[in-house]
C-alpha cells in the first residue's frame, strides 16, 4: 500500500536575508526564512574529535562543567509560561578540543542527552540569542528530545554556537519538574575562517554491516556487562541489499555515520548505554553514551563515530545482555576538491519544520500498518540560495540530501486486543529504491513519542503530473499499527557543484 504527498513551497518571494543559505517558505506550516552558513575551503567540513563528555548537570563525582544554579535543571511549564522560562546558557569552546575562537566553529556536533527528568516534556537546543517560537514567544517550536519521567534519552545534535560564545538549552514540562542534561562531543563542522582542512559527507542508501542477533556478527554472539568489540568500517560490506565496500577503503574515510539500535529485550535485560569511539576505552577512560536503552526496549540512535588509525571502530556496552545493529548511512572523506561544494555540511540557523502528518496541510492522516508513502522536497531544494545578495550568489546548488530529526508520534495498535506492549518501526528512505534496506530510523512502542536524528539521502521518482523525474524524494514506510510523524530539518548536504563558497561564521538569529 502506497501513496504520495507533495511537499508544496511557494517560491520567489523577496525576503531580506544576510545570511548564506535561505530557504524561503511560504503556504506551509512556517513562513519564516531558514537560513545558514558554508565556505570556501574548510567551511562546510566535518573535524571529528575524541568523543569527550563535555557537560553533565547530575551531582557529586558526576557533575562536568556544570552551570550555576549546579545539579538539575528546572523546566518552563504550564499553559501560558513563557517559554524562555527553562534556557540556560552553556559556552563549549576550549571544551573537549573544540577550537577555542567561536569563528572557526560552524556548528558542534554532539549527542545530547536528558537523563532522569521527574516530568513529561522536551529539551530544546539552539544558538544564544535565537528567538525560539518567534518574536511573540508563540510561534512553532521544534524539539531536539521527547521523554516520560524517569527516562534517559539520547539523540544527537548539530548546534551553532550563538551570543556570548554560547548554545541555549530550553527544558518544557507539562509541570514543575526539573532534568539532568549531558553533552558528549564528537566533532564540529567549521566555517572557512579555520585554517585545517577537514572531511565532507558522502550519503550512501543504508546498508547493515553488524546484527549480532544474526549476521553479519564478527563476535558470534551478544554483548554482556561491561563488554566490548572492534568492527572493521573502512572497507567494510554491508548486506541486504549485498554492496561491496559501503565504507571505501581508504585511509582518508576519518568518520562514519551509522544508525546504532540497541535490542535490550531480553529476559533479565538492564538499561543500559552504548559507547562508540576509535579507540578501545581504558580503564580509566569516561564512557561516553551514543546509545541508550531502557530494560525491555529496542532504541535506535543515530551517531557519527570517527574512526580509529587502523580502520577500525570500538563499542562498549555497560550493563545486561544486549544485542546491537549498526547500518551505515554515510562516511566522512578528507581531501575533498576545493573547487566544489560536493559533501559539505550546511547547518541551518534553526531547524525547519518539514512536515507533520498531525496537520491539515500534509493530509492529517498517520501512516498505516505495512504502508509507504513518498515526500517530494523538490521546491525546498530549488529555493534554496548560497550567498543571497552577494556576487557569488548561486540559486538551486545540487544537494544529496538532508539531517533531520524524525518524531514517530503515537503508535495505535492495529487491532484493540493486540498486546500493548506491540511496537513498531518507522524508515525514511530515498525514494525509489528497489527494495527498502532492513534500516530502521526509529523503533517505538504504542502511544510513545521517539525522536531520532536521521541522515536521509534524496532518490528519485516520476512527478505526478508526468513532467518527468523529481530528483528529490524520500519514502516513508511504518511497520505496524498507525502512526503519526514529524520531520524537522538541521541540515542539508550539498552536492556535486562546479563552484565554491565564501562565508564566514553567523553568531546567533
Amino acid at each position: 500500500m502506497s501513496s504520495k504527498k507533495w511537499f508544496r513551497r511557494t517560491l520567489g518571494v523577496a525576503l531580506a536575508c544576510a545570511s548564506v543559505v535561505s530557504v524561503a517558505a511560504v503556504g506551509g506550516p512556517s513562513g519564516g526564512v531558514v537560513s545558514a552558513t558554508t565556505s570556501i575551503d574548510a567551511g562546510g567540513e566535518f573535524h571529528p574529535l575524541t568523543p569527550t563528555r563535555i557537560l553533565d548537570t547530575r551531582p557529586g563525582a558526576y557533575s562536568i562543567n556544570d552551570i550555576a544554579p549546579q545539579g538539575p535543571k528546572s523546566a518552563g511549564f504550564g499553559p501560558g509560561t513563557n517559554i524562555a522560562d527553562g534556557e540556560f546558557n552553556f559556552n563549549p569552546l576550549g571544551l573537549g578540543d573544540l577550537p577555542e575562537n567561536a569563528t572557526d566553529i560552524l556548528a558542534i556536533v554532539a549527542t545530547i542527552s536528558v537523563v532522569g527528568p521527574t516530568r513529561s516534556g522536551y529539551l530544546a537546543v539552539y544558538p544564544k540569542g535565537f528567538e525560539f517560537g518567534g518574536p511573540d514567544g508563540k510561534g512553532e517550536v521544534s524539539a531536539l528530545i521527547t521523554y516520560a519521567p524517569d527516562q534517559v534519552v539520547p539523540n544527537l545534535a548539530i548546534v551553532g554556537i550563538g551570543e556570548d560564545d554560547s548554545i541555549t538549552f530550553n527544558l518544557y514540562m507539562d509541570g514543575a519538574g526539573t532534568a539532568n542534561v549531558l553533552v558528549d562531543v564528537v566533532g564540529f563542522i567549521s566555517t572557512s575562517q579555520y585554517g585545517t582542512a577537514g572531511s565532507r559527507l558522502e550519503i550512501v542508501n543504508p546498508g547493515r554491516i553488524l546484527d549480532t542477533r544474526t549476521s553479519p556478527n564478527p563476535r558470534n554472539g551478544s554483548f554482556g556487562a561491561d563488554d566490548s568489540m572492534e568492527l572493521q568500517i573502512r572497507g567494510v560490506d554491508a548486506v541486504a541489499p549485498k554492496v561491496t565496500d559501503i565504507v571505501p577503503n581508504d585511509a582518508s574515510i576519518t568518520a562514519v555515520m551509522v544508525n546504532l539500535a540497541l535490542v535490550n529485550n531480553k529476559p533479565g535485560s538492564k538499561d543500559t548505554f552504548l559507547s562508540a569511539t576509535p579507540t578501545a576505552l581504558g580503564p580509566n577512560d569516561k564512557a561516553t553514551a551514543s546509545s541508550f536503552a531502557h530494560a525491555g526496549d529496542i532504541k535506535a540512535n543515530m551517531a557519527i563515530v570517527p574512526i580509529g588509525p587502523d580502520g577500525r571502530v570500538h563499542f562498549y556496552n555497560h550493563e545486561g545482555d544486549v544485542d546491537l545493529v549498526v547500518d551505515v548511512l554515510g562516511y566522512f572523506k578528507s581531501g575533498g576538491d576545493v573547487s566544489t561544494n560536493s559533501g559539505r555540511v550546511v547547518p541551518l540557523e534553526a531547524p525547519f519544520r518539514a512536515f507533520d502528518t498531525r496537520l491539515g496541510e500534509f493530509g492529517d492522516a498517520p501512516l498505516q500498518h505495512g504502508s509507504t508513502e513518498q515526500w517530494s522536497f523538490e521546491n525546498f531544494a530549488e529555493s534554496v540560495t548560497l550567498n543571497p545578495g552577494a556576487a557569488n550568489e548561486q540559486s538551486n546548488p545540487k544537494q544529496q540530501g538532508f539531517i533531520g530529526d524524525l518524531f514517530a508520534v503515537g503508535l495505535q495498535k492495529l487491532y484493540p486486543e493486540d498486546s500493548d506492549q506491540s511496537g513498531s518501526f518507522l524508515q525514511l528512505v530515498p525514494g525509489g529504491l528497489p527494495s527498502n534496506p532492513l534500516s530502521a530510523n526509529i523503533n517505538f512502542g504504542v502511544g510513545e513519542v521517539v525522536p531520532n536524528m536521521s541522515l536521509v539521502k534524496f532518490g528519485e521518482s516520476e512527478r505526478q503530473d508526468g513532467t518527468g523525474t523529481d530528483k528529490y524524494v524520500v519514502e516513508a514506510f511504518n511497520a505496524y499499527g498507525s502512526v503519526d510523524y514529524v520531520l524537522d530539518v538541521y541540515a542539508i548536504v550539498l552536492g556535486r557543484l562546479s563552484t565554491v563558497l565564501e562565508t564566514e561564521h553567523r553568531a546567533g538569529g
